[in-house]
């Protein structure tokens, strides 16, 4: 049986709910026993609770988080959608074990999920951003090409890279 999905209607929801900090937005927007795993988190949040405090840690962390499409819903008719999203904000609050780092993150993504049987609600999530990217935007990881990056290299047995 095909469900037809509205796209757009699920982008404005997931948009409203994370720039909203709500967490009855966001538990509406999932099922009981949602899936969702990102490359941020070591393990997948299982269940409303883990979802809405793995959002609730970004909030804290970027006060500023604002999030919008990057382009279309894509969709394959009945239960899969693909979100293109972009995050920004400043780190000005720690996140887990990462003090505030007070800089500007621009993160794109793709959220790609499944949708339950009426397609209404969101049943498995999985967040495909550059952990690497975030990393140097906040501050972690020197950019690609300076000296910090080759003098990290070389800690880890790559040698100086020559010619960057």
């Amino acid at each position: 049986m095909s469900t037809e999905i509205d796209g757009q209607a699920l982008i404005d929801r997931v948009i409203r709910a994370v720039a909203g900090r709500d967490r009855r937005a966001i538990a509406a927007l999932v099922t009981h026993d949602v899936h969702y795993e990102d490359p941020f988190s070591a393990t997948p949040h299982r269940g409303v609770e883990p979802v809405t405090d793995h959002v609730a840690q970004l909030w804290a962390a970027f006060p500023d988080a604002r999030i919008e499409a990057t382009g279309p819903c894509l969709h394959d008719g009945d239960r899969i959608v693909a979100l293109p999203l972009r995050l920004f904000g400043n780190h000005s609050a720690p996140l887990g074990p990462l003090p505030a780092t007070d800089r500007f993150l621009n993160q794109h993504g793709m959220l790609v999920c499944e949708l339950d049987a009426t397609a209404h609600r969101i049943f498995r999530a999985r967040l495909f951003a550059d952990r690497y990217a975030a990393a140097v935007q906040l501050g972690v990881l020197p950019q690609s090409g300076t000296v910090g990056d080759r003098a990290l290299r070389a800690i880890q047995g790559f040698g100086i890279l020559r010619g960057r």
